[in-house]
């Protein structure tokens, strides 16, 4: 595996984030053990070769050796860990997991193992088993060791990936607290502050990221900010200057793709989000309102797929459950989409259009009953919100 290679996708460059040491330590780590146990055991010479083929950076000629060594002692884990990160350098993560699997079962307490398979799992875009596996290591590593603070900036991506922004904030805050400048830090933080509602405090960690000169995440920070004010022109205007910075931040193509949604600019969101997901193929956001999209202009088959996939990627996601669900009514299948409303009403009873929509299904489904009852609690829902904002206006008149 080619050090360095776990570097955030948000293309944060600082000093205080230098994965490339941790990931160098990892592999010496493991190559050292290989060695040693060339040293003293039959075949050492194909594991010596195959270790040497590694370390020059021959990884296709590196697995080869490998397998052959492994053939004839398949008990070598950190032999196959080797193996792995030389299938993950060649991008073949899903043979590189199954190695570290492997391993790390001959060797459930091997850190180094455990930290490249939960990084081969973030190269799929499986984030949920990427996150359990860093949250180990996270929890094996000393409080002080300088490893464990590098692996907060992951975890927190991943975090923000899965949209619990709550995490992230608890994970960040310590180290915003001390007083440590880490640009990748605070625009994780910040963006999740963004998110929270918290904007004052998001905004301080902008001018933070100021201080460190004009970045691309500081100008996607200020098109959150300027879009949460409902200033999509000024949104649009920080996504083109973050862009200009940085062409390849998928992160950028999806918000414009929202923003250009939002005031019903079709083709330019459909183009934005497609940007999107072909440099970053696991995007939720862009997955979602793509396949939302999909389904309001009735490309169904499409629409379908992407929004499986989203709910694949975020399986407890309100909004992606509803359309889903919505998709399937939009496909025919009444059935399936009402045990899909069901299902979400179980898990949010108040979503108020989960069960409208979910009234008009059972209407044409025959169930009469039923959807006059879901109609009469979405109209006390509407009632009750209604209530709620005559109550909020009349305070801010005092």
């Amino acid at each position: 595996m080619r050090p360095g290679e776990s570097a955030s996708r948000l293309g944060v460059k600082t000093k205080g984030y230098n994965n490339q040491v941790f990931w160098r330590l990892i592999l010496v780590c493991v190559l050292g053990a290989g060695l040693a146990a060339a040293e003293s055991e039959p075949g050492q010479e194909t594991l010596r070769r195959a270790v040497e083929l590694h370390q020059s950076g021959h990884y296709s000629e590196a697995i080869g050796e490998y397998r052959t060594y492994l053939r004839a002692h398949p008990e070598a884990a950190e032999v196959r860990s080797n193996l792995g990160a030389a299938l993950a350098h060649e991008g073949r993560y899903g043979e590189a997991i199954q190695e570290y699997t492997l391993a790390l079962k001959a060797q459930p307490a091997n850190v180094s193992i455990r930290f490249n398979l939960g990084l081969a799992y973030y190269k799929t875009g499986d984030i949920t088993r990427a996150v359990k596996e860093f949250e180990a290591v996270y929890a094996a590593l000393p409080a002080d060791d300088s490893n464990r603070q590098r692996l907060i900036l992951l975890l927190s991506e991943c975090y923000l990936r899965q949209g619990e922004e709550a995490r992230v904030v608890a994970l960040l805050n310590p180290v915003a607290d001390r007083g440590q400048e880490d640009p990748a830090a605070d625009y994780l933080l910040g963006t999740a502050l963004l998110h929270q509602g918290q904007d004052e405090r998001g905004a301080m960690l902008i001018e933070r990221l100021l201080r460190h000169g004009d970045t691309a995440e500081v100008h996607m920070l200020m098109a959150y900010t300027r879009m949460k004010a409902n200033d999509s022109k000024g949104a649009l205007g920080e996504i083109d200057r973050a862009l200009a910075l940085n062409p390849n931040l998928a992160e950028a193509y999806c918000l414009r793709g929202r923003l250009e949604f939002i005031v019903s600019d079709m083709d330019g969101a459909e183009k934005a989000f497609r940007k999107a997901l072909e440099l970053a193929p696991n995007s939720f956001d862009a997955l979602f309102f793509l396949g939302t999209l999909l389904r309001e202009q009735g490309r169904l088959p499409e629409a379908h797929t992407q929004l499986q996939r989203a709910v694949e990627l975020r399986p407890k996601e309100i909004g992606a459950r509803y359309q889903f669900a919505l998709e399937y009514s939009s496909e025919g299948d009444d059935k399936r989409a009402a045990e899909l409303l069901e299902s979400l009403i179980k898990s949010v009873p108040d979503y108020t259009e989960a069960h409208r929509s979910l009234s008009t299904i059972y209407f044409r489904l025959g169930r009469a009953a039923e959807g006059r009852e879901e109609r009469k609690i979405a109209e006390t829902l509407d009632a009750q919100i209604q209530a709620q904002d005559q109550q909020r206006g009349r305070s801010l008149k005092k």
